[in-house]
């Protein structure tokens, strides 16, 4: 559908030109106000619009190919809520780990202090 809209506005635009090419003004005589040189670049602009249409392909393979990444970028991506989330479970995450850090030196304090007496009591007994 969308080749056909440019195949249709190409074909537009390369009837305008040939209309108002300037050997068409007057009656093919090319007067029309251009002095000499160049025919206005008629079939510069026709070459160029030739290049165009072949090219329409590949632009519309490459735009859908665009299409569909963008739709994979929006299936994919996370919205404003769910890094607000993964922020709040990351800062939760982090109090957890420095608690367990408190915990975990305590009971090493602690054993380390059972240890040292029950080392100091041996002694006492063997001596």
């Amino acid at each position: 559908m969308m080749e056909n809209d440019f195949k249709g506005n190409v074909s537009y635009l390369r009837n305008e030109f040939r209309e108002h090419r300037p050997e068409n003004r007057n009656g093919g005589n090319g007067g029309g106000g251009h002095t000499g040189g160049s025919d206005g670049g008629g079939t510069d602009l026709e070459k160029r619009i030739e290049a165009l249409e072949k090219a329409l392909p590949d632009i519309r393979e490459r735009l859908v190919r665009l299409e569909t990444r963008l739709e994979s970028i929006d299936k994919n991506m996370a919205t404003k809520t769910e890094i607000t989330a993964v922020g709040t479970i990351i800062a939760e995450l982090k109090t957890s780990v420095a608690e367990s850090m408190v915990h975990q030196t305590r009971w090493l304090v602690g054993a380390c202090l059972a240890l040292a007496g029950l080392a100091f009591t041996a002694a006492k007994f063997i001596h």
